[in-house]
């Protein structure tokens, strides 16, 4: 026992001491104090038919519970999904697969450190709430016990869950990389929000919220908001005290499925975990049928003599084709069915269907992809050959970016072109050059692949998916776009991250690039 919880206070040291964290803790923070605007604020987050609880205790705690339900799971879940990968990267994995620990007892020492980490950023948070009571003064008395009981009762087992989540993702081979962190982001979209909200509790808390609103004001319309909206008419959100809810046997049970099913992942990823023994995390793993491996060969190898042929001629151009085909190593040959696919929809899909669905999809079928644009050097393992050939050439690897976007959407474009849509043609050629510039900053500026393939995805579901008008940097409503001058604003940000990206890369090849 003594071992272990060396073992689990060495690594929870190590854990706090790296800038991610720190940063996580700061953004937290952050994110508490816009989570409570004053009364005369142009938005609020959590309203019941224009009212809301003063700043007290027990409404600043249960108020807290339901953003930590919300946003914990997608950015703690990324923050911790990486304690096996750092000793598989560290080249440490072999020494504890030589030692008699057991698989269960390594993925429990590791889910222990995982909670502590999360219960750390809860109790920042608990703390910024202290200081915004006081800040507010609607109520200077501090109840320390109405903060914590909501944390412990709703948010406590959900921490419980994304550690256990985290661990099996990384110990399922396929999981591991990009293509886990794509299908978390949509798991947590289409079902964790539901049934966190579901299974924590916190339904029946907004039922007794309403009411009491019910009762003390008459209102029997439920006009609740949770979320950041947008109050009409420049009028302050009345206020009312709220005293809390009663603990009862009911709440306590609620939280029973999120604690079976973390029991359930942590045996899943003992099941699951390799122990080190080097199995590939990159592709499903799928037997390709050897007609149609052979085929899509063939193909691949006309289409490389083809771009030889047009690139030869000058440097530029052979630069061009071999960024292209290390953008391209190692995809799966469904990949590439995938990708023609796509094409051969967008050339017959309904132009809403193709403006609000095929095309931002076949952007995110590239996401992978486009990840490793910052660090293409270091993983084709370049970098010493670049700075022996006088620096980094970013244009044949932003061109070669740029014709994969485009030949994602190629059905697309000839529709437009043959319709002599111009208007839309220059927007998805502005979001071309946001997205590849996106990539590429992220890559360079966090040293990560981690941070596009979460950022990017959460910018396409608000935006293009929901046509989001102040997120849509594709234009999928084309019109409303134009007038909001939102290619403009893409534009100019396109430039600001291409900046940042060059002059990041600049530094990392000591001032050539």
């Amino acid at each position: 026992m003594n071992r272990f919880l060396q073992s689990v206070m060495a690594d929870y040291r190590q854990r706090i001491r790296r800038q991610s964290f720190l940063a996580t803790l700061l953004l937290m923070a952050v994110l508490t104090m816009l989570f409570f605007p004053s009364t005369d604020s142009e938005y609020q987050t959590l309203i019941i038919n224009d009212y809301r609880g003063i700043y007290n205790s027990a409404w600043l705690g249960i108020c807290l519970a339901m953003l930590n339900i919300l946003f914990l799971p997608i950015i703690c879940f990324y923050l911790i999904k990486n304690a096996i990968g750092t000793d598989r990267n560290a080249g440490i994995g072999e020494l504890i697969a030589a030692t008699p620990v057991s698989k269960s007892a390594y993925l429990l020492a590791k889910w222990t450190v995982n909670v502590g980490v999360l219960l750390s950023i809860v109790m920042v948070m608990m703390l910024t709430l202290v200081f915004i009571q006081l800040y507010y003064g609607e109520s200077r008395e501090i109840e320390p016990w109405l903060i914590l009981w909501p944390q412990l009762v709703f948010v406590v087992p959900m921490l419980l869950l994304i550690a256990a989540v985290a661990l099996l993702f990384e110990s399922v081979s396929w999981l591991r990389g990009g293509l886990g962190n794509l299908l978390y982001f949509f798991l947590w979209t289409g079902s964790i929000v539901c049934m966190a909200e579901n299974a924590s509790g916190l339904g029946m808390v907004m039922q007794q919220l309403e009411t009491e609103v019910e009762q003390r004001f008459g209102e029997k319309q439920y006009a609740t908001n949770l979320g950041i909206t947008v109050h009409e008419g420049g009028m302050a959100v009345k206020t009312f005290v709220w005293q809390g809810v009663e603990i009862t046997n009911q709440l306590l049970l609620s939280s029973v499925p999120l604690l079976l099913l973390t029991v359930l992942a942590l045996c899943l990823a003992v099941v699951c975990f390799d122990r080190f023994r080097h199995t590939s995390a990159q592709g499903l793993g799928l037997k390709v049928p050897s007609l149609l491996a052979r085929s899509l060969s063939r193909t691949g190898n006309w289409c490389d003599s083809a771009l030889r042929a047009v690139t030869q001629a000058s440097g530029f151009g052979r630069m061009f084709r071999l960024e292209l085909l290390l953008l391209l190593k190692g995809q799966n040959p469904y990949w590439y069915l995938g990708f023609i696919g796509l094409n051969l929809a967008q050339l017959f899909a309904p132009q809403e269907v193709l403006m609000n669905t095929l095309i931002p999809l076949s952007w995110l079928f590239c996401v992978l992809v486009l990840s490793q644009l910052g660090l293409q050097a270091r993983l084709a393992n370049t970098k010493e050959l670049l700075l022996y050939g006088g620096g980094l050439r970013l244009s044949p690897l932003l061109s070669a970016a740029a014709a994969l976007l485009l030949l994602a959407s190629c059905g697309a474009l000839l529709r437009m072109l043959w319709q002599a849509q111009w208007p839309i043609v220059l927007q998805m050629l502005i979001a071309v050059g946001f997205t590849l510039a996106l990539a590429h900053a992220c890559g360079r500026i966090t040293g990560t692949r981690r941070t596009f393939e979460i950022l990017y995805p959460a910018l396409w579901y608000i935006g293009p998916l929901h046509a989001t008008l102040y997120m849509d940097y594709f234009g999928v409503n084309s019109p409303q776009s134009w007038q909001a001058g939102m290619p403009l604003y893409v534009g100019v940000l396109t430039l600001l991250l291409l900046f940042a990206g060059a002059v990041k890369a600049r530094a990392e090849l000591g001032g050539r690039a």
